[in-house]
């Protein structure tokens, strides 16, 4: 005898679970009542096809057949309960995955992610769109190096954002945590850069139902970019050999 609450198997007879401790007794009672319902109601179906003339082959073969349906329609019935449930339970994992990010924090993650991944075509839907498209007509053929994801390979962990504006077609996305590194074959690395402690703004603008990152340069960069602040130069070095040679 099952035990329906913890499912432990007891010896026939029992009134309690010997694991839980549940009362057990009522449910055998219950399933007795609902078998001898059945049984009854069978044989009132005979008697009726009976009393109509019919011969006990023929009013077996009928009592077949509503046995066949009713089996049918519990099975149809419990095939539609799953698929509900299936449904139920994809929706609720898409939106733990999503954890209830906005769509341009999602694209955000996506530009992150393809550049960890050197997926360069989902990096171009993020970031070059007319480019994108000529890609996926066979019309260009993009590699991660030259579209400027220069790293060999990428460390991107537990990437946090949050979104600070969406104005119809232009967001502001800020990356508030996780650790976004490069490495180069030869053991060179870029630094690395901790979001946590170094908060990085993206400004994105949709284009034709996408959101895609305007500062894309900037962004990729697997270190900490110190911002430039008013009245300094943007490329201090560069200037610095301007005047000298001048």
């Amino acid at each position: 005898m099952r035990c329906p609450y913890c499912g432990h198997d007891n010896p026939e007879g029992r009134r309690y679970c010997e694991e839980c401790g549940e009362k057990i007794a009522r449910l055998e009672a219950e399933k007795a009542r609902a078998r001898r319902r059945v049984l009854r109601e069978a044989a009132r179906m005979r008697l009726e096809l009976e009393k109509e003339g019919l011969g006990r082959e023929e009013v077996e073969r009928r009592m077949r057949r509503v046995r066949q349906r009713k089996r049918a329609m519990g099975i149809s019935l419990t095939i539609a309960l799953g698929l509900v449930l299936l449904i139920l339970l994809a929706v609720i994992l898409a939106l733990v995955l999503s954890h209830g990010d906005s769509a341009p924090e999602r694209a955000v993650k996506e530009f992150y992610r393809a550049i960890k991944d050197k997926d360069v075509l989902v990096y171009l839907k993020h970031t070059e769109p007319d480019v994108y498209k000529m890609a996926q007509r066979g019309e260009y053929a993009p590699d991660p190096y030259t579209e400027g994801i220069d790293y060999d390979y990428y460390v991107l962990e537990d990437l946090e954002t949050r979104l600070v504006k969406e104005d119809g077609d232009y967001a502001e996305v800020e990356v508030v945590g996780g650790f976004f590194e490069g490495f180069y074959q030869d053991g060179a690395r870029s630094g690395g850069i901790d979001f946590a402690q170094h908060h990085r703004l993206i400004k994105l603008v949709k284009v034709e139902g996408e959101w895609v990152v305007q500062d894309y340069a900037t962004a990729k960069l697997p270190y900490v970019v110190e911002e430039v602040t008013g009245g300094e130069p943007e490329y201090p070095e560069v200037e610095q050999e301007s005047g000298q040679a001048e």
